[in-house]
This record gives structure tokens, C-alpha cells and sequence, in this order.
């Protein structure tokens, strides 16, 4: 059973929406995307799918996006994007019945899979802007601050209570993240304590593109960190665990 790892697949089949006004490396990328998973993944692996699956803004236009993922080979295990406004929150279960069983709908929970554990939600961060000392406190974009604060907040419940309901017996932790776990600066934020913690051994997230912010890789604070996001991974599923 190997591990692979992709995010950010911005899928559109219902109402089109090309990918390549922001960058020629889109041009035909579900193709692209089909063609290299199908070349590398088995039924036996598994493919995590950390965020921004779909434009969709209902459910029932996400439908072909989701087919997609389903024929794919492997055992997919998915986390919400800040892009997939498809995904009501209080769907999940609902949604989850509908995909079994080779997906996975991660939201404060977990999947055992063989001797792994597996959690993840989108995740969160306060942009720069937001927490910039020159900020008037009266000004009314204060009032976006106290609401991302208020995400922020829940994101980092649902990470805790998915690490949480993880069997110690397992022998490796992944937390699945759609916003990477440090700031625009590349300095842990809240989300890499919580990762500290509770001894994850693999983060992968997504969110960053091409030519728009930072990551990091490898081994940060004794934890692999994977970035994942398609564009960069040239839309082939990265392979996390042989």
C-alpha cells in the first residue's frame, strides 16, 4: 500500500471554468491529472486529496468533478478547500454515504487505514494585512479580522478533534491541511503547535500556486512536510509513503 498526496485540482466539469487564464501549465490539467494517476496509483494505495477539488457551488454541480475522483484507482481521502463551497460542513455524513466506500470526507475526524491514521481539515491563517499594526481600529475591516479569527478558531477544533480520535496503536500520524501550517512568512502559526503536539509524523497541504506565496518541504520540526498543490507538482500525484 503506497501513499500519494494531491491538492488543488480546481475541477469544473458542470460549468467551465479554465484553469489556463491564470497559467499555460492548466491547459487540458484534468487530462494531465487523469493520465499520471492512472499510471501510478493502484487500487491498494491511497490518494490524499487536501482541498480545492472543485468550483462547484452546489452539490449537484460538483457531482461530475466527484465522478472523476471516483473512477479514479485508490482509496481517496478528502478535505475541504476554501474554494469548495460544494462541501456544507453539516453535509458531510450525507455526502460520505453517497461516495463510499473509496472515498473518504475528512471533517474532525479521522480514517484508519491499514496501520495509518489519518485526519485533516482545511485549515486557516490571518493574512498579513490582517494582523498589520497600521490597521485602524476603527475601520469596518476589523469586522473581517473578528470572522476569520472566528474560523480560525473552529478550523483548529476540527484539526484537535480528528488528532484526537486517532488510535494510539497506529504507526504514523497524517493530518491533511488545505492552508499550509505556517504564515505568509513561513513561521509556524497555531496549526503546527497543534501538529507538534499530538506527534504527527506527515502534513501535506496545498493552497499555493505558481508565482502566488511560499511553502516549505521536507523535514520541518521532525515533521515531512509535503506541498501538493497541482500546478506545482506538475499535476502528478506526489508519491508520500512508498
Amino acid at each position: 500500500m503506497a501513499i500519494y498526496a494531491i491538492s488543488d485540482l480546481h475541477l469544473s466539469f458542470a460549468n467551465p471554468k479554465p484553469m489556463d487564464v491564470f497559467s499555460p501549465v492548466w491547459v487540458n490539467h484534468a487530462e494531465k491529472v487523469a493520465r499520471n494517476w492512472d499510471s501510478l496509483v493502484t487500487d491498494d494505495d491511497i490518494v490524499l486529496m487536501p482541498g480545492d477539488l472543485s468550483w462547484a457551488m452546489r452539490l449537484s454541480e460538483a457531482r461530475p468533478d466527484l465522478k472523476f475522483v471516483r473512477e479514479r484507482r485508490g482509496r481517496k481521502v478528502l478535505t475541504r478547500g476554501n474554494h469548495d463551497y460544494w462541501w456544507q460542513r453539516r453535509a458531510t455524513p450525507r455526502i460520505q454515504q453517497n461516495y463510499a466506500p473509496n472515498m473518504f470526507f475528512l471533517q474532525g475526524t479521522s480514517a484508519v487505514i491499514g496501520d495509518v491514521g489519518i485526519t485533516g481539515t482545511r485549515g486557516w491563517r490571518l493574512e498579513k494585512w490582517m494582523t498589520d499594526a497600521n490597521v485602524d481600529p476603527k475601520d469596518e475591516i476589523l469586522r473581517d479580522v473578528a470572522q476569520s479569527e472566528k474560523i480560525l478558531r473552529r478550523e483548529l477544533n476540527y484539526l484537535e478533534n480528528g488528532l484526537k480520535s486517532i488510535p494510539e496503536s497506529v504507526k504514523m500520524k497524517i493530518a491533511m491541511l488545505h492552508f499550509p501550517p505556517f504564515d505568509e512568512r513561513l513561521q509556524p502559526n497555531e496549526f503546527s503547535e497543534l501538529l507538534q503536539r499530538y506527534s504527527v509524523d506527515v502534513v501535506v497541504y496545498g493552497h499555493v500556486h505558481l508565482g502566488n506565496g511560499n511553502w516549505l518541504s521536507g523535514d520541518v520540526n521532525g515533521i515531512q512536510h509535503f506541498m501538493v498543490s497541482a500546478d506545482i507538482v506538475d499535476f502528478v500525484p506526489q508519491l508520500i509513503l512508498p
